[in-house]
């Protein structure tokens, strides 16, 4: 039989596979028992690495935490649903628009479950929630950051509705931004402290799009 050679790994396909191997722990134990009573410690065993080792990737819980954050926030806020070019229409940008919330609306849809998926969107929005809390400050600075991203986009696309008279020529098109946005991370936050809601928390989601056509000038 003919060997098949393996070409080793290199350093960096290595330490991606040993930072893996610790967000994967991190997401285990972070549903099992919660970002605050999760020690580093307790990650880089289930890791199966020293705490030195898993240290010298993740320099703290918050390091980790704020990696899998970002993940999670660039992944289920679907910004790229909403990029919409300098010229378009304002159909074309009310589009993005709705888009975006029928597609993190069904991405909310997988905050309870057991399967891989499941947990990752659960652990990644009990970070959220820490994050909210206040209790580690570069987690919370890292959520307010990422939601002023966010609101920036919604806002450019809501004011090319304006100017395109798709809505009121007197909308405050910040302001419709900030509600859209919190209005829907405020729904996704009332999922994951009550898996009970999710037919209700569905249904204002629809509300939401409701309120939205409700706003056309034609």
């Amino acid at each position: 039989m003919t060997a098949v050679a393996v070409m080793p790994r290199t350093q960096e396909e290595r330490t991606e596979a040993a930072k893996r191997r610790i967000r994967e722990a991190a997401l285990v134990l972070f549903d099992q028992h919660g970002y605050e009573a999760t020690t580093m410690a307790a990650i880089s065993l289930k890791a199966g690495f020293s705490r030195t080792l898993a240290q010298y990737h993740f320099t703290d819980k918050a390091d980790l935490a704020l990696e899998l954050l970002d993940d999670r926030i660039r992944r289920d806020s679907h910004l790229e649903l909403l990029d919409c070019a300098d010229d378009a229409t304002g159909q074309e940008a009310w589009n993005c628009l709705i888009r975006h919330l029928e597609s993190v609306g069904r991405y909310y849809g997988n905050l309870h479950g057991a399967d891989d998926r499941n947990v990752v969107v659960r652990v990644e929005m009990a970070l959220h929630a820490a994050a909210l809390m206040g209790g580690d400050a570069t987690l919370s600075a890292k959520v307010h950051q990422r939601t002023i991203d966010l609101i920036i986009r919604v806002e450019r696309l809501f004011e090319i509705c304006r100017k395109d008279g798709l809505i009121a020529e007197d909308s405050d098109s910040h302001a419709l931004a900030i509600l859209h946005v919190h209005s829907i991370w405020g729904l996704a936050l009332a999922l994951f402290a009550n898996p009970k809601a999710a037919k209700s928390i569905a249904a204002a989601f629809h509300q939401i799009r409701v309120l939205l056509d409700a706003m056309r000038t034609h």
